[in-house]
């Protein structure tokens, strides 16, 4: 366990107490964020910079997983990956506020 971990006490993700997860407050303080954002556009070096950064990350964890815990966050993975490319196909009606708006709160099935 490094020194940074020792100090730091564990948020739990969905406790009401901490972060939670919060994308928004989590992007104003991240630099790399801010920094691929600067010029508006993301760029494929961009987005594999920051592939990069998670693969590495993940890399210095993976060994530390016993059987169970590797293979369940294997699957919150992969089920992460489907939201990505889900918001990647809704991204196009996400640009269009109005429209994307009008979708959400349509009479819901």
């Amino acid at each position: 366990m490094s020194e940074n971990s020792r100090a730091m006490a564990r948020d739990g993700w969905f406790d009401g107490k901490g972060i939670d997860l919060h994308r928004d407050d989590f992007l104003e303080t991240h630099a790399g964020w801010k920094r691929y954002m600067e010029d508006g556009q993301i760029t494929a070096g961009e987005i594999l910079e920051q592939e990069a950064r998670i693969t590495h990350m993940l890399k210095q964890i993976e060994d530390s997983l016993n059987d169970e815990q590797h293979a369940r966050l294997t699957k919150i993975l992969l089920e992460y990956e489907v939201l990505v490319n889900m918001a990647l196909i809704h991204y196009p009606s996400v640009v269009d506020k109005e429209r994307y708006w009008s979708l959400c709160f349509q009479n819901p099935r």
